[in-house]
Parts: C-alpha cells; structure tokens; sequence
C-alpha cells in the first residue's frame, strides 16, 4: 500500500531540508560565530558546534585538551577550495561541476582526508572513479602522488593499467598536455606496468621528449640518454628508446614483407577534388600498433572531357609533394617530405604514392600528411567520396581523420599499405 505523506509531514521535511541552508546564512552573516581562519589573507568566520559535529578534528581544535582560542591559521589549503569545504559543512551537498580545475577538486579530497569529513571523501572518490579518462588520468595521478592521495593514486592506475593493458600508449597525451609529469610518477607507472610492450616505450620516450623541453634541451638521442639516467629500467630498453627512430626500418624478411592493405569502407561519392580551388590535402592518420607505412592509396584524376579532335589519353604523369609530420602542438616534427613522379598512372581509378623512405608511425601518435599539387595539375579533377573515418585487419586500427574547416565533403585518401614494425 502507498504511502501518503500528510500537509503537516511535507511542511516538516521542507523545513528540515533547509536548514543546512539557514545555518550556512548564519555563517556568511557573521551570525553568532565564535571561531575564526586565516586563509592567506581571507578570514572565515564559523560556529564550533557545527564544524565539531562534522568532523573529529575540528571538535578536537575547539574542545579538546589544547583547544584554540584564537584565529586557526590554514597554510596548506587554498581560500576558495576551504570555502568549498564549509559549504559542504553547512548546507551537506557540493557541486563538483562548478570546481575551477583538477588541481582543485584534489584540494577537496585533501581537506576530507585532513579534517576526516567520511561523507566527503566518500563523495570525491566516487566523483574521480566516474570521471578519470585518458585525457586526464596522468595529470590526475601526478597531482594525487605529489599529494600522497592513496584513494586516487590507486583509482589512477587502475585506469592507466587497464589503458596499458589494452594497448594504449597515452603518449600523445604526455606531448599535447600542459602538465609535465613527474619522473617519480613515471616510475611509478613502469614499476605498477613491469611487462615492458610497445606502448610503454612510447610512453617513456615521449615522457623524454617533454623532459628534454621543460630543461630547455634540445631533442636529440644524446638529451634522451641523458633524462634516462635515473628512470628505472633495463639499459637494453634504454638502448631501444634511444634509438627509436620515426624513419630507421630493417625489413624483417627481405622482399617478403607481409604488407597489409588497410583500406576504408567507402559510403558514397561527393563533389571532386578540383586542383586550383584546393591546391593540396590534408589527414591524420593514427594507428593502435607501431606500424611501418609503405605507400598511400588515393584515387587518380578523372579523365578530362575531351572535344571532338582531342587524341584520346589512357595515362597521365602524376606529380604531388608529400609531407608527413607529427601532430603535437608542442612538438610539430616533420618527419617526411618528398616530390612524388609517377608515370602511366591510369584515369579513373587509384593509384599509390610509395614513399621513398618507410615510415615508422608510432601507436596513438597523431600524424598529419598533406599531399600537395603543383600548378601543372591545375584544372584537374579527382573523386572524392565519403568514407569510414578507420581500417581495421585483424588486430590493427589505422584511424583516418580529415580536417573539416578544410575539407568540407569527402576524401581522397582511401586507405594505406604498411606492416607491423616486429
């Protein structure tokens, strides 16, 4: 059977639900205080009573054997993160999504902990557990280590070994982040990771490469070395590290690579390409495993319509600049650039652009390749359809990504030909 909740019940619960809201005008009145903080230079006014029945180390501040008769004075804690505290406190809710920054929500958590707010802690922890995400998980664990924050510290890794587990690198996040993480935490990451794949050298030698900027070095083999020194690992993965290189490939098994196509699955064709109103092409191009790139696949010109006395032409020579570069705001390397001439390239179809030098691409590494034409393609058209943003064989995922303030309909690139780097 329901039941019903009487006018004077409901006029009750409302009245009860607002007092933390009545206490909390108390306060910021000033009204019937009787303690005082020095936060830098903010003063709170408080009620003993009402911080006591929160928390055991504020009722052992003001009550217990050496209770404080003056302002306390707080030097670890920032004014708005302490503000933040005594709302919850009083009023008992907290709005996590109007927290400035991550470096302030773990402020919170710290105050839970340091003030012993059960309620609190519980709420932060739940809130980190539900919101850490490759994006933020290393800046998170770096700020929590330095803080000596167990609770997250140990959700963190949970991520990141969930993350290296399944192949993730997380090192293009280590060079587009504004935070630098620390080399205590690094270690932190390869003792709690010890079975070394590829992911994790990435890991480390773009750990290397923001290391090598943050000590104003210049990126060399030599800087790497350097910053290696005290990290903890084998000196034959060191070695490996060292030597990653984005264009040195020894070819496994000769001429009998096993080259694997990793083509798009095409959806429909749109408007070509028209050489002159664009006069280049643009991609990112991204892959799950180190990967070794042979040669782009994009379709060829489409055959000029011809007047009556026109000789007929089943070929043509094409001529494009590639360039190949990693995508890193703070670490834009071109590691390609080449002018391609292919003859006896066949009209309406595809043809593909083997590049001189084989490519070693890095797993989660965001790499831009830009084909670019000269003025003798000008006028010429080449299709352009819509076409699946990756290509997948097996346990290989290339990611294809077209800018859209550039390229507003379609593509040119249907795929790649490339191998895994063993």
């Amino acid at each position: 059977m329901e039941s019903k909740i009487s006018p004077s019940d409901a006029s009750y619960e409302g009245q009860e639900s607002d007092y933390g809201q009545r206490f909390n005008e108390l306060r910021k009145n000033n009204h019937l205080v009787d303690c005082s903080f020095r936060v830098d230079d903010t003063i709170f006014h408080c009620h003993k009573l009402i911080l006591s029945a929160a928390s055991p180390v504020f009722e052992a501040m003001f009550y217990g054997a050496l209770a404080e008769k003056q302002t306390v004075n707080i030097s670890d804690i920032k004014p708005s993160v302490f503000e933040r505290m005594l709302e919850y406190i009083y009023a008992g809710a907290i709005d996590f999504g109007n927290m400035q920054n991550i470096e302030e929500l773990l402020e919170l958590y710290y105050c839970a902990e340091k003030y012993m707010i059960n309620s609190l802690h519980k709420q932060c922890v739940n809130y980190f557990g539900k919101n850490i995400k490759p994006n933020n998980v290393l800046k998170i664990l770096d700020i929590a280590y330095r803080m000596n924050l167990d609770d997250i510290i140990y959700s963190c890794m949970c991520v990141v070994r969930h993350f290296l587990s399944s192949g993730v690198s997380l090192s293009n996040i280590i060079l587009e982040s504004n935070h630098h993480l620390s080399k205590d935490c690094v270690d932190l990451i390869l003792e709690d990771n010890y079975e070394v794949k590829d992911n994790i050298i990435c890991l480390v030698r773009a750990w290397c490469i923001t290391e090598c900027e943050q000590n104003r070095l210049e990126i060399s083999r030599d800087s790497i070395k350097t910053v290696l020194q005290d990290i903890e690992l084998p000196d034959s993965l060191k070695d490996t590290i060292v030597g990653c290189s984005f264009t040195y490939f020894k070819p496994i098994a000769g001429d009998k690579c096993g080259w694997i196509p990793i083509q798009r699955t095409h959806y429909k064709a749109v408007r070509p390409l028209i050489i002159g109103d664009e006069m280049e092409y643009e991609v990112n191009i991204s892959s799950n495993r180190f990967i070794v790139l042979k040669s782009l696949c994009i379709n060829s010109r489409l055959l000029p319509q011809l007047n009556v006395f026109d000789v007929r032409q089943e070929t043509y020579t094409e001529k494009l600049s590639v360039e190949i570069s990693t995508n890193c705001s703070n670490n834009r390397q071109t590691i390609y650039q080449k002018e391609h001439v292919i003859c006896d390239v066949a009209f309406n179809g595809s043809l593909q652009v083997s590049l001189s030098e084989q490519i070693v691409l890095f797993p989660d590494v965001v790499y831009l390749v830009w084909l670019k034409w000269d003025a003798s393609s000008i006028g010429y058209e080449y299709p352009r359809g819509i076409l699946s943003s990756y290509g997948k064989r097996k346990q290989l995922l290339v990611n294809f990504n077209e800018n859209m303030y550039i390229h507003s309909s379609g593509s040119v690139l249907n795929g790649i030909v490339c191998d895994l780097y063993k």
